[in-house]
C-alpha cells in the first residue's frame, strides 16, 4: 500500500489508486502522514480535523474513534496503529519522501543536478494537499524553491532559449517572487533581449511600489546593474598569498615531489585534488609543494579557503569575485552572472601563469567554475572528499594523503620534544594522524611524556588531543561530521561498533541496514571512512573513538553483527569441512561464494568480535565463533589464534553457563595440549567435554571426542585403549547413520593399526575412509598418507608411492603439507634416496617448528636422522636422533621414544658400542608394550647385539621373535 500527498490525496494498492476515502477520513490520513511512525495524540487530531472557526462535533473523541475505524478499514491494522490516547501511521508519504530523496541526491550529485530536480519536480500531480494549511504553504514553498533550482541549473548549462517561455509563464503565476524575476531576466538578457530583460524589472519594481510600497532587493538591483554594464580589462596584479609553510613537516618528501612533478608536466591544465582523512596535513602538503614551485608560476600563487567542510561553503560566484579582484579588475566591472564572471576569469588567465590553491574544496560543482582554461596555470586542491568528479569530468588527478608511517611519527614528536624515550606508546595512540601528533608535541611539552600518556588512557585520547575548542582532534571530525545527513550520522555511529580493523561491506550491512551501500560511499567521500583494497574498508582509530562517543552502542545493531559473524563462519566451515563435528549453531540464510578467503580476511575480526562480544553482553558468541572456527585453525597450523579465541570463548561460556559451550571449550583445549604433547592433561579435558556433550544430548560431539582420547591414547603408546576408543567414537557415528562424520575416526585408527603392527587392517581402515563420501580434502589425503605408510611398512614401496602421488593434489595448507612430507621422506629412505628424504624431511622439520608441533617436530627429526644413518653419516644421525629423543621424553610420546631409542641404540652399536648398544635397545624393547614395529626393531637389533657378545641363544631368540613378528603381519624390515 502507497499514499501520496503532492496534490489529490491517494492511497495505491499494486499500483493502483483504489477510490479515495470521506473528506473527513482523507484529512485524518492527512495529519497522520505529515507525522509519519510517531504517535499522535487526541488533542491533536481533534485540532486538526476541526480548526479555529469549524464548529466541532458533540463528542469529537467518539467522532475521532469512528473516523479510525473506517480508515483502519480501508488501510489495515497493521498501518493505522493504536498508541496510548492517540494514533500511529506506519507509513510515509511515498512521493514526498522521492522528492526529498532527489533533492538530496541533486546536492551531492552536481554533474546530474538538473535530471534530479526534474525528477523530484515530476512528484507532483497538482496543488498540496489543503488539510494543514500551515503545511501546504511549507510544501507549497519547497516546490517553488526546487523550480527555481531547476531553472537555475538549466541557465548555468546555457539553456535560456529553452527555458524562457516556461519561465515567462511562471513569473506570470508568480509575479511577485523577485527570484523567479531574475530567472526570466537572466534568459532574456542571454537570449539577446537586453531592453526586456530591463523591461521586465521595471515592471515588477512598479508593482512591489503599487502593492506593497517596496523597492526591489539589493541583488535585483545588482543583476540590473550588470545587465547595463561590461567588464573592463584592468592591469594584471601579482599575488602570493600562501600561507605559512610548516617547518617540521616530516615523511612527506616523497608525496611533495610526485605532486610538484604532476603540476609541472605540459598536457592540459594540471589539476592534482589531494584528499584524506581531517587532520592529516593536506593544507600542509599543498602549502609546501607551491612554495617549492614558485619560481615555476612567476605570475603568482594564490591561495583561497573555500570552506568546504563547513555549514557555509563558499559559492564559486562569489570567490570569483575575490579572484577576480585580486588579479587588477574594477569591482564595478565584474559581471553579475556566474557564467560570465567565470568567463571572464579564464580570460583573465589566457595569457598568465598562476598556481591557485583551493583548499578546503566541498565538491567539483564549488571548483569547477574556478579552473582556469589554459594551460599555463595549474591548480592544487585539497579537499576532505575524493573529488571523483572532478577527475572523471575535467581531467584531475586525485592523490589520497596517507596517515604518517611510525618512523616519521616518531620523528614528528622528537622534532616537538626535548624527551627521547617514552614516545613509541604516544605514537601508536596517535595513530600516524599529523594534527594528532601535533597536539601532543605541544601538550606533552609542558610536562611528563608518561604523564600525558597516562592521561589519554584514561580520559580517552581524543579528550586529550585538544589544545582549546578550535585545535582539537575532535573538532576536524566533527565539523564533517555535522555535514552528514542524519542517515549517513546514524551509520557513522553504528560503525564505531566494528571491533576489527579492515571490514567488508557485508559487515557494514549487518551494522547498518539496507542503507549501508550509501553510507559506506558518503562516508568515504567525506573521509572518515578509508576504501583499503577490494571492497574492505577501514576507519582510522581515533575517528572510531569519536563516532563511539556519539551515541551509546546500539546493542540491536552489535547483536545483527555477530549474527552475521557466527552465521557466516558457520557456513563457509559446513563448506569446506562438511564432515566436521562442532555444537549444532542456529541456522542464519548468509552464503558464503569463496569460504577460504572469508576466514583468511576476517579471522582478525572474528577474534576482535569475540573479545567485544564479552563487553557487551553477548558472551555466547565468543564460544561459538571458537568453536565454529576450530578445524580451520587446526588445520592451518594457527595456534596463537586458536588458543587466543578459546581463552575468550572460556570467558564467554562460563558468563552464559552453556553446557555445549562448556563442552566445546574443553575439547579445543583438549586438541591443544595434545598438540604441544600434554596428552595426560588433554584426556582429561576430553572426559570432561565427553561428560557436558552427552547431558546436553550431543552424541555426535561425544563419539567424536572418542576419537581424540584415541589419539592421545596413541601417542602415549597405549595402542589397546587407543583402539577402544577408536572403535566407541566410530560406532556412535554408526549408530547414528553419520557415515560422513568418519574418515578422520577411520585415518586415526589405521594409524594406531600401523603402531600396533596389524599394517593388513590399516590399509582396509584408509580404504573404508577413502570409500565414505565425507572424505574430502585433508581427511582423503590422510587416508593415502596412512595407507602409504602400511604398504611401506609391508614392503610393497610401489604402491605407498601411488598413494603419495595421488595424496599431494590435495595439499592445501602447512599441516598437510608436513603430514604428506613425513611419509614421503619415510618412503624416500626406503628406496634409498637419501638426499631426496634429506631434503624433505629438512623443510618439514622447518615447518614443524615453526607452528609448534611438537609431535611431528619428532618424527621430522627421525626422518631426517634416517636419511644420514643409512647414508653412512652416523654422527650426523647421532645429533638428530639425540634431539628427538629429548623432545619425545619432554612431550611422553611413548611410541616415538621407544623408535629413537633403539634408533640411538644402533647408532652406538654401529661405533662398536655394542653393551651400550645391548642395553639401550633392551630398554626400547621393554618401552615397546604395545608398539609392534618398536619391539621387533628392538628384537633385532638385540639380535645383532648378542651376536657380537657372542650370546648366540639369546641372539637366536631375538632373532625369531622378530622374524615371527615378520610372518605373521607381513611387515618387511628396512
Amino acid at each position: 500500500m502507497e499514499f501520496r500527498m503532492l496534490g489529490p490525496l491517494e492511497i495505491v494498492v499494486d499500483g493502483r489508486a483504489v477510490p479515495t476515502p470521506a473528506p473527513r477520513l482523507c484529512s485524518l490520513l492527512a495529519i497522520l502522514l505529515l507525522r509519519p511512525h510517531r504517535p499522535v495524540p487526541m488533542d491533536e487530531l481533534i485540532d486538526g480535523l476541526w480548526p479555529d472557526g469549524v464548529p466541532q462535533p458533540a463528542h469529537p473523541t467518539r467522532t475521532v474513534h469512528t473516523y479510525v475505524r473506517r480508515l483502519r478499514d480501508i488501510v489495515g491494522a497493521d498501518v493505522l496503529q493504536t498508541r496510548g490516547r492517540g494514533y500511529l501511521l506506519a507509513a510515509e508519504p511515498s512521493d514526498l519522501n522521492a522528492f526529498r530523496a532527489a533533492l538530496t541526491q541533486a546536492a551531492e550529485d552536481p554533474a546530474r543536478q538538473v535530471e534530479h530536480l526534474r525528477h523530484a519536480l515530476d512528484q507532483w500531480r497538482g496543488d498540496p494537499i489543503e488539510v494543514e494549511p500551515t503545511a501546504a504553504i511549507g510544501l507549497r514553498e519547497e516546490r517553488l524553491t526546487t523550480i527555481e533550482q531547476y531553472y537555475d541549473a538549466r541557465l548555468a548549462r546555457g539553456d535560456h532559449a529553452d527555458v524562457l517561455p516556461e519561465l515567462q509563464t511562471l513569473s506570470a503565476q508568480e509575479p511577485l517572487r523577485d527570484s523567479l524575476i531574475a530567472l526570466l531576466m537572466t534568459a532574456l538578457y542571454r537570449c539577446g533581449r537586453q531592453a526586456d530583460a530591463l523591461s521586465t524589472y521595471d515592471g515588477f519594481a512598479g508593482r512591489l511600489v503599487d502593492e506593497f510600497g517596496l523597492d526591489p532587493t539589493d541583488e535585483l538591483r545588482e543583476l540590473r546593474q550588470s545587465i547595463l554594464t561590461s567588464a573592463l580589462d584592468d592591469e594584471w596584479q601579482h599575488q602570493d598569498q600562501l600561507p605559512l609553510d610548516i617547518r617540521n613537516l616530516v615523511g612527506r618528501d616523497d608525496l611533495v615531489t610526485d605532486v610538484v612533478n604532476l603540476l609541472t608536466a605540459t598536457e592540459g591544465v594540471r589539476i592534482v585534488a589531494l584528499s584524506g582523512t581531517p587532520g592529516v596535513g593536506k593544507t600542509a602538503v599543498a602549502v609546501r609543494v607551491a612554495r617549492e614551485l614558485t619560481d615555476r608560476f612567476p605570475d603568482g600563487q594564490w591561495f583561497v579557503r573555500l570552506r568546504g567542510a563547513s555549514d557555509q561553503p563558499r559559492r564559486a560566484d562569489d570567490v570569483l569575485v575575490e579572484l577576480l579582484r585580486a588579479s587588477g579588475v574594477d569591482s564595478h566591472a565584474i559581471p553579475d552572472d556566474g557564467d560570465a564572471r567565470a568567463a571572464l576569469f579564464r580570460s583573465r588567465l589566457a595569457t598568465r601563469s598562476i598556481l591557485l590553491v583551493l583548499d578546503d574544496a566541498q565538491d567539483a560543482a564549488q571548483i569547477r567554475p574556478l579552473l582556469p582554461g589554459t594551460p599555463t596555470s595549474a591548480v592544487l586542491v585539497t579537499s576532505r572528499n575524493p573529488l571523483d568528479a572532478l577527475a572523471a569530468l575535467d581531467g584531475g588527478i586525485p592523490i589520497r594523503v596517507p596517515t604518517l608511517t611510525p618512523e616519521a611519527s616518531t620523528t614528528l614528536i622528537h622534532s616537538m620534544l626535548q624527551a627521547t624515550n617514552d614516545v613509541e606508546e604516544l605514537v601508536d595512540l596517535c595513530a600516524g594522524l599529523p594534527l594528532a601528533l601535533r597536539i601532543a608535541g605541544a601538550v606533552a611539552s609542558r610536562g611528563s611524556v608518561a604523564a600525558f600518556v597516562s592521561r589519554m588512557h584514561r580520559t580517552g585520547a581524543l579528550a586529550t588531543l585538544a589544545i582549546d575548542d578550535d585545535t582539537a582532534v575532535s573538532s576536524a571530525f566533527r565539523t564533517s561530521y555535522d555535514l552528514l545527513d542524519p542517515a549517513v550520522q546514524r551509520g557513522f555511529r553504528l560503525l564505531s561498533l566494528f571491533p576489527g580493523q579492515e571490514f567488508a561491506p557485508d559487515a557494514a550491512a549487518a551494522l547498518i541496514g539496507p542503507t549501508y551501500d550509501q553510507v559506506l560511499n558518503r562516508l568515504e567521500s567525506a573521509s572518515l571512512l578509508e576504501s583499503v583494497g577490494h571492497d574492505r574498508y577501514l576507519m582510522h582509530d581515533l575517528v572510531k573513538e569519536y563516532a563511539a562517543q556519539l551515541a551509546a552502542p546500539a546493542l540491536d545493531a552489535w547483536k545483527s553483527l555477530c549474527r552475521w559473524y557466527v552465521g557466516t563462519a558457520n557456513a563457509a566451515m559446513l563448506i569446506l569441512e562438511p564432515g566436521a563435528v562442532r555444537v549444532p549453531m542456529p541456522s542464519y540464510d548468509v552464503t558464503v561464494a569463496d569460504p577460504e578467503a572469508w576466514l583468511t580476511a576476517e579471522l582478525p575480526n572474528v577474534e576482535a568480535v569475540a573479545q567485544r562480544a564479552l563487553e557487551l553482553g553477548t558472551p555466547d558468541v565468543a564460544w561459538q565463533l571458537a568453536d565454529i572456527v576450530r578445524l580451520y585453525l587446526y588445520e592451518h597450523s594457527r595456534y596463537g589464534t586458536w588458543r587466543a579465541l578459546v581463552r575468550l570463548g572460556e570467558l564467554g561460556e562460563q558468563t552464559s553457563g552453556d553446557e555445549a559451550g562448556r563442552g566445546a571449550m574443553l575439547h579445543a583445549r583438549g586438541v591443544l595440549e595434545r598438540q604441544s604433547g600434554a596428552n595426560d592433561e588433554a584426556i582429561a579435558l576430553f572426559e570432561q567435554a565427553a561428560e557436558l556433550y552427552r547431558a546436553c544430548g550431543f552424541t555426535l560431539g561425544e563419539g567424536a571426542l572418542r576419537c581424540n582420547i584415541g589419539v592421545s591414547y596413541n601417542a602415549q603408546g597405549r595402542l589397546r585403549e587407543s583402539a577402544k576408543a577408536f572403535g566407541e567414537g566410530l560406532a556412535v557415528f554408526r549408530a547414528c547413520g553419520e557415515f560422513a562424520r568418519m574418515p578422520r575416526g577411520l585415518n586415526a585408527q589405521a594409524m594406531n593399526h600401523i603402531h600396533l603392527g596389524e599394517f593388513r587392517e590399516a590399509v582396509a581402515c584408509a580404504t573404508e575412509s577413502l570409500q565414505h563420501s565425507g572424505a574430502h580434502g585433508n581427511d582423503r589425503l590422510v587416508a593415502l598418507v596412512n595407507r602409504a605408510g602400511a604398504y611401506k611398512e609391508l614392503g610393497n614401496l610401489e604402491l605407498a608411492a601411488t598413494d603419495l602421488c595421488n595424496a599431494e593434489p590435495l595439499v592445501e595448507n602447512r599441516l598437510d603439507g608436513i603430514q604428506w612430507g613425513l611419509a614421503k621422506a619415510a618412503v624416500e629412505n626406503r628406496l634409498g634416496h637419501f638426499e631426496d628424504a634429506r631434503r624433505i624431511a629438512t623443510d618439514v622439520l622447518r615447518d614443524s617448528r615453526e607452528i609448534d608441533n611438537s609431535y611431528d617436530t619428532c618424527i621430522s627429526l627421525q626422518a631426517l636422522a634416517d636419511s644420514y644413518l643409512h647414508a653412512g653419516d652416523v654422527a650426523t644421525a647421532r645429533t638428530y636422533y639425540e634431539e628427538g629423543d629429548a623432545l619425545a621424553a619432554k612431550s611422553g610420546y611413548a611410541t616415538v621414544i621407544a623408535e629413537l631409542h633403539c634408533d640411538l641404540a644402533l647408532c652406538n652399536f654401529l661405533d662398536g658400542e655394542v653393551e651400550l648398544a645391548h642395553a639401550q635397545a633392551s630398554q626400547a624393547l621393554a618401552d615397546s608394550v604395545e608398539y609392534g614395529i618398536g619391539r621387533q626393531s628392538a628384537r633385532r637389533l638385540l639380535a645383532r647385539c648378542c651376536e657380537a657378545l657372542d650370546r648366540p641363544d639369546e641372539a637366536a631368540a631375538h632373532q625369531a621373535a622378530a622374524d615371527a613378528f615378520c610372518r605373521q603381519t607381513g611387515y618387511v624390515p628396512r
